[in-house]
């Protein structure tokens, strides 16, 4: 057993396919069945159960699977501190970031990262921010740059900002007290709305996720009008009077007829660097890191596209 045979069988249950891993892994299929079938018969084991075209990790292979995972990723982590120690103008940014404003963010931070470490390879992966968790403790990424809700379990996260997330309502539609002005203190009753429509972010986003909370407690299951993976799209349609949705604070807007309102429970959406605990951090992913901060509020501030 080495390491490239823990490379293999792990690009193997990522792809579910032994020819989508060997294109993967830039071998032959042949080549690739040829290593399994010998780790197996190493072991004594099959590691994956074939079903057709996909691979389904047996009781043994998740098992395997578990360990290579860790000691690929500890011989990563000792990598690239000793890269770091010898030449910290080489390596490579293993970088997740989100559709939207992560590429938006990304798009004025790398170039400026590029002058200060032209050496550097670009791993990057885009993603919503739970595949990107995902990534992230998998270890196909190093670090992501996303949106931020609650804390993963085995993730530290550094928070640039956190936005409560309010009801936008049409304001033909308002069954409220309104004191005038275009963000409520008060929270709304979010009940007299349930025979209302809403325009929603998709389920693998965490705008979602919140809104989904601020329903059970409401106690009612929505009718949506349609999903979409942009909450610019979202907010434009609760500008149009047509429904309600779920809008971050930091981009509520004056004289749009719409009225935003506190849900309880209270939650936050915020924009965060994720990585795993214990990560070692080159001098080029923390310059890079840096950079984010320097540059988030100018690029993100002004209406950014949460996703």
């Amino acid at each position: 057993m080495d390491f490239k045979q823990l490379h293999y069988i792990t690009a193997i249950a990522e792809a579910q396919n032994i020819t989508k891993a060997a294109e993967k892994l830039f071998i032959s299929r042949s080549a690739l069945n040829y290593s399994l079938l010998n780790l197996e018969q190493e072991i004594g084991l099959p590691l994956f159960k074939r079903i057709s075209n996909t691979m389904i990790p047996t009781a043994a292979g998740t098992v395997f699977l578990e360990h290579a995972s860790k000691i690929l990723q500890i011989s990563k982590e000792c990598r690239k501190n000793l890269e770091d120690m010898v030449d910290c103008a080489r390596g490579t940014l293993s970088l997740g970031i989100t559709p939207g404003y992560g590429q938006a963010l990304f798009s004025v931070v790398f170039p400026e990262f590029y002058k200060a470490f032209p050496k550097y390879d670009l791993d990057l992966i885009e993603g919503n921010v739970k595949d990107l968790y995902g990534y992230l403790l998998s270890g196909r990424i190093d670090f992501a740059w996303s949106g931020f809700h609650r804390g993963e379990a085995g993730l530290e996260h550094t928070i640039f900002h956190k936005s409560e997330v309010l009801l936008a309502v049409p304001e033909s539609k308002c069954r409220e007290r309104t004191s005038g002005n275009y963000i409520q203190t008060e929270p709304a009753d979010l009940s007299l709305y349930s025979s209302e429509r809403f325009v929603l972010m998709n389920n693998s986003s965490l705008i979602r996720d919140i809104a989904n909370i601020c329903f059970e407690k409401a106690g009612f299951t929505p009718h949506i009008l349609f999903e979409c993976s942009k909450i610019d799209m979202t907010h434009a349609i609760a500008q149009e009077g047509i429904a309600l949705t779920f809008v971050p604070r930091n981009l509520c807007l004056p004289d749009r007829g719409v009225v935003y309102f506190p849900v309880e429970p209270r939650e936050h959406f915020g924009i965060a660097i994720s990585f795993r605990k214990g990560t070692y951090l080159t001098t080029a992913e923390q310059h890079f890191i840096d950079l984010l901060h320097r540059h988030y509020r100018s690029v993100m501030m002004p209406g950014p596209l949460f996703d």
